[in-house]
């Protein structure tokens, strides 16, 4: 998915995106449409697009490529800037005090590295991509945030992410043996995506997210005829390490001095059929063997994850995706964010939220997801092509599940049962949305989460419907004004303190308004 279709253009729309895919020339609009729709058959998704979730009712992000001999600039960006506010009750409310309290982002079960994340809350995102280059070589540079300073109720550094990617494409010409791509410096590669542009509904990556500074080679091979071979090596490392002196504080983002100088080393081979089909299998493997880490005494550790995709670009029945991954960490502690399995960072991160502390980082994971996206404006208008220009129904069905096996053999006190070993987790949705004039769609999503199968009492649903104001069929921008209710269990969760933490005690909220500015050029 590095780069879209030539006969789609340079900028996607969101009329386009509402459609699912480009739209169809005359002469593709037969049967065999989803042969030559959608996008160039990848492994991963490109370094440059945003790190984000679909935006309601999809998103395209378009990645600046420049193109012929001559040397140019381009610019483009994502912003996302929404006041999000949560309603509770107070149980006792004293003199002066109200009986409803608000809260500003919502004290609900959504934290990123959690698998309880549906990305139904909108968060703070923006991203600026400056690129500058030629057709044979592009240098990139992003500077991305999480937070919007001046509605920041207090500066929080880590949230200020700055300069985040710094790296050269090169586009070797390989002729008619096919296509490739190196990219060198200092960037994120991202596979499992769900989505046919972006990280998908859940904005999590189903295998695994490096971030490091290395090389990447992509090769997409002609094998004759209608099939293409895509292979794919990484190596990555990082440029600077947390020393034993430093003091985990909210400016240095809890840097932990246990964590060592990590690398990753990966893999990837696929099978892609047109642009319709593309099987892929993947291997990654990052580890730490830095003494300043482990002392005398600890292992080294490393976090293996092997895993196979299958995205289908069918045309006018939508875009299906499915994938499994199994990750497998030995004495992970040490490893730091070099890798990201769920959103989580490195070993620690994985400790923390599957594996348990007690593990020292070893255990399994094996995970399973899907998701599939039709529009219904596309199906029916066939043989005529849609272009997004007119009335539509697009719909998205999406679903996650992890099998834990720690080594961690803690208790849960509240159930009795192990807290981390054997614990099944699921979540699955649905989202709807109804273009029906050129400024306004209506839009809905329910989400079903289960954090341990085994205790409902912990599991939670929630109901966003959305107004999605914009300024026509195509355009790239929205307002985007929701509404959700959350359906808690009686042991339902949420993170609080600073850095966050599980905290059984909160009562989470059940309702939040907002209301959200998002741009895409």
């Amino acid at each position: 998915m590095t780069r879209l279709f030539e006969k789609c253009g340079r900028a996607l729309t969101v009329g386009m995106l509402t459609a699912g895919l480009c739209a169809a020339p005359d002469a593709l609009a037969q049967e065999q449409e989803s042969v030559s729709l959608g996008v160039d058959p990848a492994l991963g998704l490109d370094p440059s697009l945003p790190q984000s979730g679909a935006l309601p009712a999809g998103q395209v992000f378009r990645v600046g490529e420049a193109a012929g001999t001559d040397w140019r600039f381009d610019f483009h960006g994502l912003l996302i800037a929404p006041l999000r506010v949560g309603f509770n009750s107070r149980e006792s409310a004293g003199p002066g005090q109200s009986t409803s309290v608000l809260h500003s982002p919502p004290v609900v079960p959504d934290d990123l590295e959690t698998f309880s994340h549906t990305g139904v809350v909108p968060s703070p995102y923006g991203q600026l991509n400056f690129s500058y280059g030629n057709n044979l070589v592009v240098a990139t540079a992003t500077i991305v945030a999480r937070e919007i300073s001046v509605s920041a109720g207090f500066f929080d550094p880590p949230s200020q992410l700055g300069v985040n990617d710094l790296f050269l494409s090169v586009f070797p010409d390989l002729g008619s043996l096919g296509r490739a791509t190196i990219y060198v410096g200092a960037f994120s590669n991202r596979y499992g995506i769900a989505g046919e542009y972006d990280e998908g509904r859940y904005g999590t990556p189903l295998i695994a997210r490096t971030n490091g500074v290395g090389e990447n080679i992509q090769l997409n091979l002609s094998l004759g005829g209608d099939f293409g071979l895509l292979l794919e090596h990484g190596f990555q490392g990082q440029t600077n390490k947390a020393g034993q002196a430093t003091i985990p504080a909210g400016y240095n983002d809890f840097a932990d001095p246990g964590v060592g100088s990590s690398f990753v080393h990966h893999g990837h081979v696929g099978v892609a059929f047109r642009r319709f089909a593309t099987l892929g299998g993947h291997y990654m493997k990052a580890w730490a063997q830095d003494d300043r880490a482990t002392g005398s005494q600890a292992p080294d550790g490393n976090i293996e994850i092997i895993g196979a995709d299958l995205r289908l670009n069918m045309g006018r029945f939508g875009h299906l995706y499915g994938a499994y991954s199994r990750v497998d960490a030995t004495s992970s502690r040490t490893v730091g964010r070099i890798v990201e399995v769920l959103n989580t960072r490195g070993g620690p991160g994985l400790m923390q939220n599957y594996l348990g502390e007690a593990s020292g980082g070893t255990g399994t994971l094996d995970i399973i997801g899907f998701q599939y996206d039709i529009s219904i404006g596309r199906l029916v208008s066939y043989p005529v092509p849609f272009s997004g220009d007119g009335p539509d129904i697009y719909i998205s069905l999406f679903g996650m599940a992890v099998d834990v096996d720690s080594t961690d053999l803690s208790i849960d006190p509240l159930t009795q049962d192990y807290a981390f070993h054997g614990v099944s987790k699921r979540k699955y949705g649905v989202e709807g949305t109804y273009s029906l004039l050129p400024w306004l769609a209506l839009s809905a999503r329910y989400d079903q989460v289960d954090p341990n199968l085994e205790d409902k009492r912990r599991s939670f649903g929630v109901l966003s419907p959305r107004v999605i104001l914009r300024t026509g069929w195509q355009a790239r921008d929205q307002v985007v004004i929701q509404y959700s209710r959350w359906f808690n269990g009686s042991l339902t969760t949420v993170r609080g303190g600073y850095p966050p933490r599980e905290d059984i005690t909160i009562e989470p909220d059940e309702h939040m308004l907002s209301i959200s500015a998002n741009m895409w050029w």
